[in-house]
């Protein structure tokens, strides 16, 4: 059977489209950033294992560069990140230097409390309804950059639009919505994510670690506690955690004012209290700190107010 030759066209130009069409409908699936608690003045590390091996990587905080690293032989990387930005939701994302190839994409809350769930709501595009016209046209496809709008409620709007014209118009539009509910959790608990403080209490935490070949005594290894507010803090159940230890080692304190501008120390070895000097005694029998693990405070609340890696 002979077809003319205009319809052999039409034909072929719409199964075009249509093959064109169900690609984008693939990768229209909304992703979730990971959210990350990020308090101000402090440093948090960023981890991920799919990079290249052996790989430069650079930090965009808020669309900037801020940092980089270098990925390990196996595609692993970790990179610090130190932020002083006023209290907000901020995009991160890595990505490889040389090419700009992005590994991973983050949502820093800065002294804002982190979603206690994200419920996506992702919207498919709809079939299209082909018209055939006797003689097609063809254009390529317009798609004008996705627009974001981040607000401090933590919602994220993206809007791109697909035109193409050939024996079939269709314009898509596609609108992910996440509801953010906020709910404090008990800070130290597997696989929950602390809220920090929404006052934003800023206590700087260091720590020296026990080191085999010099130390002399587990008093040797002790966390520094130092005040940046201008007023007293009343500490009196506030925890130091170990997170990176399966067992996570704990501290509470007791009952303390912590004075503006003032360091306290936390000792691992055994000793008594001494609550005019700020020294505390962890009583521990082994050391608690390696390189590279992370210690978390909380206060008496279980909201998160400050976090460091041992270096």
């Amino acid at each position: 059977m002979n077809y003319p030759r205009h319809r052999l066209i039409a034909s072929f130009f719409i199964a075009l489209v249509l093959a064109g069409f169900s690609a984008v409908v693939t990768q229209q699936m909304y992703a979730q950033p990971e959210a990350l608690a990020c308090p101000r003045n402090q440093t948090i590390t960023l981890r991920g294992d799919q990079a290249p091996p052996f790989q430069g990587l650079i930090v965009l905080f808020a669309d900037l560069p801020v940092g980089g690293g270098v990925s390990d032989a196996a595609g692993r990387w970790q990179i610090p990140l130190r932020v002083n930005e006023p209290p907000g939701i901020y995009p991160v994302e890595v990505r490889l230097r040389d090419n700009q190839q992005l590994l991973a994409r983050m949502v820093c809350y800065v002294d804002v409390p982190l979603p206690a769930t994200v419920v996506p709501s992702p919207t498919k595009i709809p079939s299209p309804t082909p018209t055939s016209v006797p003689r097609p046209t063809t254009a390529l496809p317009t798609v004008p950059p996705a627009t974001r709008t981040t607000t401090p409620t933590g919602q994220v709007t993206a809007t791109p639009q697909l035109t193409i014209t050939a024996t079939t118009t269709v314009q898509t539009t596609r609108t992910p919505q996440s509801t953010f509910t906020p709910t404090p959790t008990s800070g130290g608990v597997p696989g929950v994510k602390p809220t920090p403080i929404p006052a934003g209490i800023s206590v700087t935490l260091e720590i020296v670690a026990y080191d085999p070949d010099t130390s002399n005594s587990l008093n040797d290894e002790y966390v520094t506690l130092l005040s940046n507010e201008e007023n007293d803090l009343t500490i009196g159940g506030w925890r130091i955690i170990n997170i990176s230890r399966p067992e996570r080692p704990t501290f509470v304190f007791p009952n303390y004012v912590l004075s503006p501008e003032t360091e306290i120390h936390l000792y691992t070895g055994s000793g008594i209290n001494n609550l005019d000097l700020g020294d505390f005694y962890w009583g521990r029998s082994a050391p608690v700190w390696q390189r590279g693990d992370i210690a978390q405070l909380f206060d008496a609340q279980g909201r998160l107010v400050s976090s460091y890696q041992v270096p």
